[in-house]
């Protein structure tokens, strides 16, 4: 098997990726992926495409081979195009509506398709230079470790902490930690970059913060981080929650649902302010494209609030947010981010 020219894809500091032709081989072409300074990242991301190959479950690329000790790993290329990112920053509006709803059908066929598969995944994963410590331990550690950012943000908008703000967040914590029925296997950066619309169909891609966690996780991409019409939010999450249901019975249940939403807004909600410094209270920067600090804030809190409506539970920790929001709506006027894709009127 020869390679034609390479195309370099991506340079950075974690991974150097390059695309290149297949001469005389079973595939047209493959995706090389260097990982350099985080090993984690690139041996997680490694190992998530491994497990979904051998599992047979056509929803990223497929895995073909790895060397450890050049920290390289092949996979089959999928083809060239546009990623769900570029059809929300495109012209076509039922196209950018049609791609967030397939996302969330993948989305639910992902972690329908792996839930109780822990072991399974264990065992690629650990079978590469193991993890000290599982991602969704990682995560549910960070939310504790860290909840003195919280405080400082509070500090400094003069607002107070409500009771039952900590044991809020440890139960939040022991939820990420062990998610129950909703455990699967989860992409990890559901991104709108990183849903490719390729010529065989569409397909997740760079799995650098994949894991066994809770399922909703991936959910969020819709639920609380990337700003969408409430029409659009909605029918995302039944057609992933439809999806997810056919393997998961807690997901048919809707005090279980409810509560799953909320768990993982909240945790994602309280990251970003710990991610965050209060220095945005000064100054506003971009947090993506066209997305600064201050309106990413601002819209966090808003989805999880009204994603809490719907939920029993965290009432100390959903007054402190209240508080929170009012203070900085007090200070920021932020017009709400609007794709160019979704500009018309309906959507």
């Amino acid at each position: 098997m020869l390679l034609g020219a390479p195309e370099l894809l991506k340079t950075e500091s974690r991974s150097v990726v390059v695309r290149a032709q297949v001469r005389g081989g079973p595939v047209s072409g493959v995706i090389l992926k260097h990982f350099r300074d985080d090993p984690v990242c690139g041996l997680d991301d490694w190992a998530g495409a491994e497990f979904l190959t051998q599992r047979g479950l056509e929803l990223g690329p497929r895995f073909l081979a790895g060397a450890l000790e050049s920290r390289l790993f092949v996979l089959e290329d999928l083809g060239r195009g546009p990623t769900l990112e570029a059809l929300l920053r495109g012209e076509d509006a039922r196209a950018a509506f049609g791609g967030v709803m397939t996302t969330a059908r993948l989305a639910g066929q992902l972690h329908a398709r792996t839930l109780g598969t822990q072991a399974e995944y264990e065992l690629v994963r650990q079978a590469l230079p193991p993890r000290h410590e599982r991602v969704r331990v990682e995560n549910a550690r960070f939310l504790l470790e860290h909840e003195g950012r919280l405080l400082r943000w509070l500090a400094a908008v003069e607002a107070e902490a409500a009771p039952g703000l900590h044991e809020d967040l440890e139960a939040v914590a022991r939820s990420l930690a062990d998610p129950g029925p909703f455990l699967a296997f989860t992409h990890g950066d559901l991104a709108p970059s990183n849903v490719l619309f390729a010529p065989g169909g569409a397909r997740l891609i760079d799995f650098e913060y994949a894991g066994m966690r809770h399922a909703l996780y991936d959910a969020l991409m819709w639920l609380v981080t990337v700003p969408f019409p409430d029409e659009l939010v909605a029918r995302a999450d039944i057609a992933y929650r439809i999806t997810l249901s056919s393997q998961c019975e807690a997901a048919q249940v809707d005090s279980q649902w409810a509560r799953a939403r909320a768990t993982v807004a909240l945790a994602r909600t309280v990251n970003l302010f710990q991610w965050l410094h209060p220095r945005v209270l000064e100054e506003d920067r971009e947090w993506a494209p066209g997305f600064s600090e201050r309106a990413a804030l601002l819209h966090h809190l808003a989805r999880c609030r009204a994603l809490l409506a719907t939920a029993d539970g965290f009432p100390g920790l959903a007054r402190t947010l209240e508080a929170l929001e009012s203070r900085l709506r007090e200070r920021w006027t932020v017009p709400p981010h609007v794709w160019p894709a979704l500009r018309q009127e309906g959507l």
